[in-house]
């Protein structure tokens, strides 16, 4: 089983074992950090939608991308039912983003950027897709030894140090590059009782030139 597989697997959980993870005010650290209002957004790896709908509250647009099709479904399910006609469930990976480059105004990618093999091209994917003076912001987990998401979440990196971060996106061409804990924290516990609990990061950074 590999990433989209596990998570496409258990889709229909992924709100209650989130809440497990992560608290709910994570979302509304990562959305004081721009202003919204009336803008084009991007989330990359949007799960069953933790941050677009409520960036949806306030955005003129929210692309919600995602690998997971069963992921996707449930997001659509309840733009359904809560009646949002701003939010766009597309299918594609955070290092291959089917979206034009300097459309968005911000991308938010939370809690997924750990799952993507090649990280470092999904920052500049985000990059490509940013208007110039639009934010990409992070947030995700500090490095930690809980070597058990690998095999039972299929984590592909055990977090990120502040260093490796602060140099993708100044590669990738982001000025203004900020990182900070959140003070929040991440726990997990393996099928074997391994706990794990490490800190959660925000990195965000403005790409060059003037909107």
């Amino acid at each position: 089983m590999n990433s989209v597989s596990y998570f496409d697997s258990i889709a229909d959980k992924w709100n209650v074992i989130r809440s497990e993870y992560f608290e709910e005010r994570l979302k509304h650290i990562a959305l004081s950090q721009t202003d919204i209002k009336d803008k084009i957004c991007a989330d990359l790896g949007c799960g069953t939608g933790f941050i677009s709908l409520s960036i949806a509250d306030k955005a003129k647009l929210v692309f919600s991308l995602d690998s997971s099709h069963n992921m996707l479904k449930e997001l659509n399910n309840t733009i359904l039912s809560q009646g949002y006609g701003n939010v766009y469930p597309i299918k594609g990976s955070m290092d291959d983003i089917p979206l034009f480059d300097n459309s968005m105004d911000a991308v938010f990618a939370n809690m997924s950027l750990h799952h993507i093999e090649n990280a470092e091209k999904a920052i500049k994917e985000a990059y490509r897709i940013l208007k110039p003076g639009g934010m990409l912001i992070i947030t995700d987990v500090e490095e930690h030894n809980g070597y058990w998401a690998i095999e039972e979440m299929h984590d592909v990196w055990l977090g990120f140090s502040h260093k490796i971060l602060r140099q993708w996106f100044d590669e990738a061409g982001f000025e203004n590059i900020d990182i900070t804990s959140t003070g929040l924290k991440c726990k997990g516990t393996s099928s074997k009782g391994e706990y794990t609990e490490t800190g959660i990061f925000l990195v965000k950074g403005i790409k060059r030139g003037e909107i």
